[in-house]
C-alpha cells in the first residue's frame, strides 16, 4: 500500500478508488497526436459507444471505445473518442456499450489513434430521480 510522506495511505488507495483530484482531467488536446507530443497519463470520463469482443481464436484484447465529456474552447473540434484496450481479456466486468465510465491511464498513441491500455476505471452509475 502506497503511504504519504506523512504514513497515512494515500486517498483513494485503500479502496482502489480513482483519485479524482490528483489526476488531470482529459481535454481534446490530449487526445490529438500533432498536440499531445506523446504519452502523458489523464483521467477521461465519458461513455461507451462500441465494444469489441475478441475471437476464440485471436488475441485476447478485450476493447472498448470511449467518447471521453472534455472541457472544450469555443469553435475547438470535437474530441476523438479514446480506444480503451485491456490486454489478455475476454471481457470486462460493467464495461458494455452505453456504460458511463471514468478511467485513469496513459494515453499513447497508436496509429494515430488515442489508446489507453489496461486503464484503471470505474462505473459511473445513472442518477435516477425521484
Amino acid at each position: 500500500m502506497a503511504h504519504a510522506q506523512n504514513g497515512s495511505p494515500r486517498a483513494g488507495s485503500a479502496t482502489g478508488a480513482i483519485d479524482v483530484v490528483t489526476e488531470a482531467p482529459v481535454c481534446a488536446g490530449d487526445l490529438d497526436p500533432a498536440a499531445a507530443g506523446g504519452r502523458h497519463r489523464v483521467m477521461a470520463t465519458g461513455q461507451v459507444v462500441e465494444v469489441t469482443v475478441p475471437p476464440v481464436t485471436g488475441a485476447q484484447n478485450y476493447t472498448a471505445l470511449l467518447v471521453p465529456e472534455c472541457a472544450r474552447e469555443p469553435g475547438a473540434a470535437e474530441p476523438r473518442a479514446l480506444l480503451l484496450v485491456w490486454q489478455g481479456q475476454r471481457s470486462v466486468p460493467g464495461v458494455t456499450a452505453g456504460t458511463r465510465l471514468r478511467c485513469v491511464g496513459v494515453v499513447s498513441f497508436r496509429d494515430g489513434r488515442p489508446t489507453m491500455f489496461n486503464p484503471r476505471y470505474e462505473i459511473i452509475a445513472k442518477q435516477v430521480s425521484r
